[in-house]
């Protein structure tokens, strides 16, 4: 796949799915931003909750980001996931990415995330990716 900037919009919404898991494709657009030609901006992959769904499906940053860049399409990284992550796991991550709220992350991530993004303890983390999102979307529009 191709590098993008992501100074000029910001990583897909972390509810949307690939392979039936949430965060994938943000995390696919987050390895795009990586590689060699691209420009993350002001996103990573590690630490936070993409590097997290990554070692939940067996992957490291760097293993997957060099999928990403051979991979002809979403496709074939759909297929490299599931391969790895059954269904049921796969619902089993959803749930978990659904239901955590900011004092969830360990405490040397949640003080960091709380920092970046002004969120609360009680907030979704999901919610305050979005949200975070809109603002730097209108900021670069």
């Amino acid at each position: 796949m191709r590098p993008v900037s992501l100074r000029r919009r910001p990583p897909r919404d972390p509810r949307a799915r690939l392979a039936g898991l949430m965060l994938l494709p943000r995390t696919i657009d987050k390895a795009r931003g990586l590689m060699r030609g691209g420009d993350p901006g002001e996103y990573i992959i590690s630490p936070g909750i993409s590097a997290w769904l990554l070692a939940e499906c067996g992957f490291s940053e760097a293993e997957f980001i060099e999928l990403v860049r051979r991979a002809l399409d979403e496709a074939e990284i759909a297929a490299a996931v599931a391969a790895r992550v059954p269904s049921e796991r796969r619902d089993a991550l959803n749930a978990v990415i659904k239901s955590l709220r900011v004092a969830d992350l360990p405490h040397e991530h949640r003080e960091r995330f709380a920092r970046l993004h002004g969120a609360q303890d009680d907030e979704l983390v999901v919610d305050v990716l979005v949200a975070d999102d809109r603002c730097a979307l209108r900021s670069t529009g």
